[in-house]
């Protein structure tokens, strides 16, 4: 077999069994909340005088609490999930309004012992009221979507992150929370 078909042959195989990820579409087409106007965000430069540091309000994953340093993202949130508290940690990279992060989440209250992981995506954006919106995906493991929809909406008086949860699992151990807060 020739190298060249080898190399066709491999890429074949690795296609069929998952073997890499499928390239993601960053895009948030949705509704601007004040005026129900459909927006289409996409990949650029990130609006004047704006970052993703601050404190957010997510529908799917409660409070966030986010730290822009340059290009770097650090950040906590925590959520409900029936009668015990999740808690996780962003970290990732900013190019423009894209910020590409892994995710770390702790279950460990409600039963879960290992912790879960992935990565995910935010687009952020200003709404039509001037109210600062991040939306995107996430995903397992090594996938940044397919898992389901974040989207967070900042909190117009920034709100201090709660004190860190100590805990026994992984990253978790007790940690302080992230550098800057």
């Amino acid at each position: 077999m020739t190298a060249r078909a080898l190399t066709f042959t491999t890429m074949m195989l690795l296609g069929a069994c998952g073997g890499t990820q499928a390239n993601t579409s960053y895009r948030y087409a949705g509704n601007d909340g004040p005026t129900m106007v459909a927006v289409d965000i996409r990949p650029g430069p990130m609006p004047a005088n704006e970052s993703f540091s601050g404190s957010f309000a997510s529908t799917q994953i409660g409070d966030v609490f986010l730290e822009q340093t340059g290009d770097l993202v650090v950040g906590q949130y925590s959520y409900n999930r029936a009668s015990c508290r999740a808690t996780g940690r962003i970290e990732g990279h900013v190019e423009g309004n894209l910020l590409r992060f892994s995710w770390t989440e702790s279950q460990r209250a409600c039963g879960r012992i290992a912790p879960l992981s992935g990565k995910g995506y935010m687009l952020f954006w200003i709404d039509s009221a001037g109210n600062g919106r991040a939306n995107g995906e996430w995903g397992m493991g090594d996938r940044d979507s397919g898992g389901g929809p974040w989207s967070l909406f900042r909190d117009r008086v920034r709100r201090q992150p709660p004190a860190a949860e100590t805990t026994t699992d992984g990253p978790f151990s007790g940690d302080a929370p992230p550098a800057g807060r």
